[in-house]
């Protein structure tokens, strides 16, 4: 009888365990393939593109803020005429990408 169950414990397991093989290599065969790696490389581009538009428009902000500080920072009193305005110049490519977030 201990035989028995034992043979059956087995065969159940090299049964289970050749089903779970056989998805996994599928699986992996299935993301091999020219259409899917297409998508993977699409979906990395567009995100890899929001990331650079992120970095230039964080780094322009940084860019103005800091202006402003050495504009203040070396401000002359005897230039009544000095012109601190910064003008914020997005172009509209940029904040559209931003807007469909």
């Amino acid at each position: 009888m201990k035989r028995l169950f034992w043979l059956s414990v087995g065969v159940v397991a090299g049964a289970s365990g050749t089903v779970w093989a056989e998805r996994k290599i599928r699986t992996q065969l299935d993301s091999l393939q020219p259409d899917h790696l297409a998508v993977l490389a699409q979906k990395r581009a567009v995100s890899l593109g929001r990331q650079l538009v992120d970095a230039a428009v964080e780094g322009r902000a940084a860019m103005r803020d800091r202006e402003v500080e050495l504009r203040d920072q070396y401000r002359s009193p005897l230039l009544s005429s000095y012109h601190t305005e910064v003008f914020e110049e997005v172009p509209e490519a940029v904040a559209e990408v931003r807007l469909r977030r």
